[in-house]
């Protein structure tokens, strides 16, 4: 079995102190994966003004968010200075120098994921060239896929995607594959939607644990055809790396094959273009996390 293997690093800290956990851990199992990161400021601390959204104060009890992300991250762009992933240069260019994927997590992650259907269509596409141009200087390549900070996408953005050519996006959550539909035309960008939970959607939940929710992800990888996990440099590759590392052990010795996602985009597509469906793109609310996500209408993803 394949398994998609996607990292999210949202935070300067993710990239400072996550990543440079992850990767040795990765190597010693055997295991690429694609690491989506933000590119832009890191303006954190804002998600305070998110606090009335339903959720949210509830999942920052559960996840212990100051043990977990630390007050200099919680306190990002308000009362303590922005940061930039681009000074850690080095650590961005070792992902892929690693046999890993580095794909784009959007430029200002706060901005994207609250205020996404506030935005005009230019102010869409100055973000995510700022991503782009930002990727290009530390890399020296155009990036070839993205996905979308907090799951938030608008027909606006999925239109864009066709614009950058790139090669898949990973902006939903879902139960498989599929082309966004808006009104009835098919887009050319693949989607690769996260089809499992994540830690911090299941920690503390019921009691939930990171055992118990290593057990939740071996129950369910066989549910899907096309499996995609993703974890978060913040959370998986600090405090709870220890749950990683029993994760990975667990995959192999469940026999799974973790992949990055443009391998398993290409294998998507081997199997056949015309089996991969069209599906509209609408914002619903998942168990475990606070506002909405995108999903694929018909195609949501289980609980």
């Amino acid at each position: 079995m394949h398994l998609g293997l996607r990292i999210d690093v949202c935070t300067y800290e993710g990239l400072r102190a996550g990543v440079p956990n992850l990767l040795p851990l990765l190597a010693r199992f055997g295991v690429r994966a694609s690491f989506f990161t933000a590119l832009g400021p890191d303006r954190s601390g804002r998600a305070v003004l998110q606090s009335l959204r339903s959720g949210f104060l509830a999942k920052m009890r559960r996840t212990q968010a100051v043990r977990t992300y630390g007050w200099r991250t919680i306190l990002s762009g308000t009362l303590l200075p922005a940061r930039h992933p681009t000074d850690l240069a080095g650590v961005l260019r070792a992902i892929p120098a690693a046999g890993h994927e580095l794909a784009m997590h959007g430029y200002d992650h706060r901005r994207w994921q609250d205020r996404l259907h506030w935005m005009r269509d230019a102010e869409l596409r100055a973000d995510m060239t700022c991503a782009v141009r930002a990727y290009e200087r530390v890399v020296g390549l155009r990036p070839r896929s993205c996905g979308a900070p907090g799951w938030r996408c608008s027909p606006a953005s999925l239109r864009l995607l066709d614009e950058f050519n790139l090669a898949y996006a990973s902006d939903t959550r879902g139960r498989r594959p599929f082309y966004p539909s808006l009104r009835g035309t098919r887009r050319r960008t693949l989607q690769l939607p996260t089809t499992l939970p994540t830690l911090d959607e299941i920690l503390g939940l019921d009691g939930a644990d990171g055992e118990r929710f290593i057990a939740l992800i071996g129950r369910s990888l066989g549910r899907d055809p096309w499996p995609v996990l993703t974890l978060h440099a913040e959370m998986e590759g600090r405090r709870f790396l220890w749950m990683t590392e029993r994760l990975l052990a667990q995959c192999a010795a469940w026999g799974v094959q973790c992949l990055p996602l443009a391998e398993l985009a290409n294998a998507v597509r081997a199997a056949g273009e015309d089996r991969i469906p069209a599906a509209e793109v609408a914002d619903r609310a998942i168990r475990g996390r606070a506002g909405r996500v995108a999903v694929p209408l018909g195609l949501e993803p289980r609980e």
